[in-house]
């Protein structure tokens, strides 16, 4: 059975607020802009996932509320993660590898340097979508990506990337 994963980095962050805490720092006004702008390109490619799993910091919960109002997806099923926030790679690939089989497509919602190293682990050497600075996943893009298999069986680069949005491409 083919699964769909989309690998989603929160949008830009805003720097200089009143957020006590990098947990708590929010999206800058171009970081809900660009939330607003993938949620209406996720809707209109039809890239609507059954689960969510989303890092409980603020950014990623603003960039996941917006996704969530414009897939129509109901907010009180994502599964925020506190281990999300601040991840390693293998955290990420263990949620992944623990769905049940019944599950086709899920979306995982976070940070770097986590989100890059597990699309790298999925996919292989993606050197040509990196952009100049030498990041695959920037602020606020997300990857659609397509295996064959298990959930549990998942290996290293075993999926392959069907799109990458940016929201300064759309």
């Amino acid at each position: 059975m083919t699964k769909t994963i989309y690998l989603a980095r929160h949008a830009k962050s805003a720097w200089g607020t009143a957020a006590s805490t990098d947990f708590d720092r929010p999206l800058s006004n171009r970081g809900m802009d660009d939330a607003i702008r993938m949620g209406k390109a996720l809707k209109s490619r039809g890239w609507e996932p059954e689960k969510i799993f989303s890092s409980p910091a603020h950014r990623a919960q603003l960039t996941c509320l917006a996704y969530c109002e414009y897939l129509g997806f109901d907010e009180n099923l994502v599964d925020w993660r506190k281990e999300h926030y601040a991840a390693y790679m293998v955290t990420l690939l263990q949620c992944l590898t623990s769905l049940p089989e019944s599950v086709s497509s899920v979306m995982l919602l976070g940070h770097n340097p986590a989100m890059e190293d597990l699309l790298v682990h999925l996919c292989g050497d993606l050197s040509e979508c990196r952009q100049k600075n030498g990041k695959l996943l920037t602020t606020g893009n997300v990857v659609k990506l397509s295996l064959n298999g298990a959930w549990k069986e998942l290996v290293v680069s075993e999926a392959i990337m069907v799109q990458l949005l940016r929201p300064k491409e759309l």
